[in-house]
């Protein structure tokens, strides 16, 4: 294969983990209400819709059943677009939140975190192969407590995390490819997110914002 088709499924691998996410009581998601709670309800039949620059809009719903992983107990999610329905699974303990996913390129399952409810400057990275190269996927909180408006709804107690994307370069060494915001609401979930990264002539760009919920 060479290095270009390696990066470009690359790139499309990244992007698709890195928007999984992009889960009580009911809440009307056209009132910006919040329910107490963490940072993923997963009540069953509870909903989120999102509208996405790159990949329009979709719908992330959560079945409200659960099943064991590795030795977690992970949340199953279907993820609802026009170009059809995928399963993922969350996972939640102590304040960090997985993602389990079976990405577009080889079957490739990736197991990760994606969230921390910790102090600013609490940082992790995710270390993730595909076709012999390493990409990591470093995030540190960067803001929480704070307000988010989203389409004209004003979120409270968010979580603003700082993503920054780097790839093992085929010709030798790390790069850094891009990064982005993410933000998520407590008692709601992902609200918002944004991403740029660009190497070797391939470019992704997206916004993702949530546009209505509810939560049952």
């Amino acid at each position: 294969m060479s290095i270009k088709k390696i990066m470009k499924n690359l790139f499309f691998f990244v992007f698709t983990i890195t928007f999984f996410s992009s889960c009580q009581k009911e809440v009307d998601g056209t009132t910006g209400a919040t329910s107490a709670g963490d940072f993923q309800p997963v009540s069953a039949n509870s909903e989120w819709n999102y509208t996405s620059t790159s990949i329009g809009n979709y719908t992330l719903k959560a079945l409200g059943t659960d099943t064991l992983i590795n030795g977690r107990r992970f949340y199953k999610f279907d993820n609802i677009s026009s170009q059809g329905t995928s399963r993922g699974y969350l996972h939640k303990s102590n304040g960090v939140y997985w993602q389990y996913a079976k990405a577009p390129v080889g079957g490739l399952v990736v197991e990760q975190v994606y969230l921390k409810d910790s102090a600013i400057g609490t940082g992790w990275t995710n270390t993730i192969s595909v076709s012999g190269f390493n990409n990591y996927h470093k995030y540190t909180v960067s803001a929480r407590d704070i307000q988010r408006s989203v389409n004209g709804t004003t979120f409270n107690n968010v979580i603003e995390l700082t993503y920054e994307l780097s790839l093992d370069n085929p010709l030798g060494g790390v790069v850094n490819a891009g990064g982005g915001k993410q933000y998520y609401a407590r008692g709601v979930g992902a609200i918002e997110s944004f991403f740029t990264a660009g190497f070797m002539g391939f470019n992704i760009s997206d916004t993702t914002k949530l546009t209505s919920f509810t939560l049952r």
